[in-house]
């Protein structure tokens, strides 16, 4: 798990020189994360995953919001976008990193070594989710998971690979303790958006199936065909949310929000989608 997360901090570098590529993508999520938002409401927005926040605009944000928390595991990416942005902006801006929102780097590597019981993985997302809201100063009115999930995801990909035993387990692990973070950290009657690539055009023809195509209706085709990411697959994700006793009471589930391409670098576009989760009430314990 170091070597996943060494690798994120590398990437994190590398994205800064396509700044300018993200604009779209950066105009998408700032958008979304400013839905239903008004100024002078004294809001509080969370961003996990923020990683150097290339995928927000923080100064407009800025104006909406009196607070905007930045979490992520890579500190120097975060402190590096907080210093980045007009003094206006990082007066609202708090940083908490690096923060695991997995739970998995004190745990994976021993797992993948099969030393793992029935309750630990039982466990995991409550345990998950109770150290994040100790740490964390929520809840808040709106929180924004940031494309993290599938970062995360490949991590445990990466480290037990696809045939080891517990691989399955683990990656339904991982999405219930993600969904279950988000209704964790927002306020009843606030909402939190998971915005999340779903396809990568070097894995499919994206940019062809895309060409003159309601991107709408190309998520439609490709959650039906189960094409991309398994773990991402927004029917994947409400089942998920479905099947679980406190997701169930506790949020109403949304998409899409918004499909669109991320141009990430000169030769590699996403397709990302957006759900939103509204907390309904307390989550049952």
């Amino acid at each position: 798990m170091a070597a996943q997360i060494d690798a994120q901090r590398v990437s994190n570098r590398s994205s800064l020189r396509h700044f300018d590529l993200f604009a779209p993508h950066r105009e998408h999520l700032t958008a979304l994360a400013k839905r239903h938002v008004s100024p002078g409401e004294r809001k509080r927005l969370c961003v996990l995953g923020a990683g150097n926040c290339c995928d927000l605009d923080l100064a407009e944000l800025g104006e909406l919001y009196h607070e905007i928390h930045l979490v992520d595991v890579d500190e120097a990416a975060v402190d590096a976008a907080w210093s980045r942005q007009p003094a206006r902006a990082r007066a609202k801006i708090i940083r908490h990193a690096p923060v695991d929102l997995s739970g998995l780097v004190d745990k994976l590597d021993r797992w993948s070594g099969m030393i793992a019981s029935a309750d630990e993985l039982m466990q995991h997302p409550s345990v998950t989710c109770d150290r994040l809201a100790a740490r964390l100063p929520g809840p808040f009115d709106v929180v924004l998971s940031s494309c993290v999930l599938t970062q995360m995801q490949f991590a445990a990909l990466n480290v037990l690979s696809s045939s080891h035993p517990l691989f399955e387990a683990v990656r339904e692990i991982l999405n219930l303790t993600h969904l279950r973070t988000l209704a964790t950290l927002t306020a009843p009657r606030g909402r939190a958006i998971l915005a999340t690539d779903l396809v990568s055009s070097q894995t499919f023809p994206l940019e062809q199936a895309a060409a003159g195509r309601d991107l709408g209706e190309l998520l439609k085709e490709l959650v039906a065909t189960n094409e991309g990411i398994h773990v991402a697959n927004p029917r994947q994700l409400s089942w998920t949310a479905q099947i679980d006793p406190m997701l169930r009471e506790a949020v109403q589930i949304e998409y899409p929000l918004d499909v669109w391409l991320w141009q990430n670098g000169p030769q590699h576009v996403l397709l990302v989608y957006a759900m939103e989760l509204r907390r309904q009430r307390k989550m049952k314990e």
